[in-house]
């Protein structure tokens, strides 16, 4: 199999692109709102930018950030659920070039719940989420993970969640989840949806 391009305009780059757009997007929207913001560098684990206020509030923003027309990619990784009350998701959905984009504010243990949810209902089947997949066909474990847009719409625009802890936060996603949170239990290291 061949490795994704990292020439100049290849795959990787045009990722990392889209990467940084919506770390510099969420830094310049958060600097709007009267935090102080900056863009992190690559090793810093977990946060793409801090940010803080004038009293002292301190936040740690984790992106990700989808290109036009497409689904939020995140990992294994982002199932990590949050140890502080100060840890953010902010998910930006890029447009057109002229048009702002679509800036999602989740706190990171919500976006951790959901996404383990995500991924157990596709991969055991469940469909709560999706369509069903075809009669014979099996999934397979993967790293990758899926949010949709429509599933946590109740966030977006949602920055004067910051000024409160992330935990005291309300559950605005899809309903679904919270359904699908009876029906797979998330470990006892998270932190309920409905907390």
């Amino acid at each position: 199999m061949k490795a994704p391009d990292s020439s100049p305009g290849g795959l990787r780059s045009v990722t990392g692109r889209t990467g940084a757009a919506g770390e510099y997007y969420v830094a310049a929207e958060l600097s709007r709102r009267g935090w102080l913001a900056t863009v992190t560098i690559k090793n810093a684990p977990g946060t793409d930018v801090l940010a803080q206020r004038r009293d002292r509030r301190r936040l740690a923003i984790q992106t990700k950030t989808a290109s036009y027309g497409n689904h939020f990619r995140l990992s294994v990784k982002d199932e990590q659920p949050a140890e502080q009350d100060d840890e953010w998701y902010v998910l930006v959905g890029l447009r057109e070039p002229e048009e702002r984009p679509a800036f999602h504010v989740v706190p990171r243990h919500v976006m951790a719940a959901i996404t383990y949810l995500e991924h157990r209902d596709w991969l055991w089947n469940l469909d709560r989420l999706r369509a069903p997949i075809r009669e014979g066909s099996q999934r397979k474990a993967n790293p990758q993970r899926t949010i949709r847009a429509e599933w946590i719409n109740g966030y977006r625009d949602r920055w004067d969640l910051l000024d409160e802890s992330a935990f005291a936060a309300p559950y605005l996603g899809d309903p679904r989840f919270l359904d699908l949170e009876q029906e797979v239990p998330l470990p006892s290291e998270y932190r309920t949806l409905a907390q």
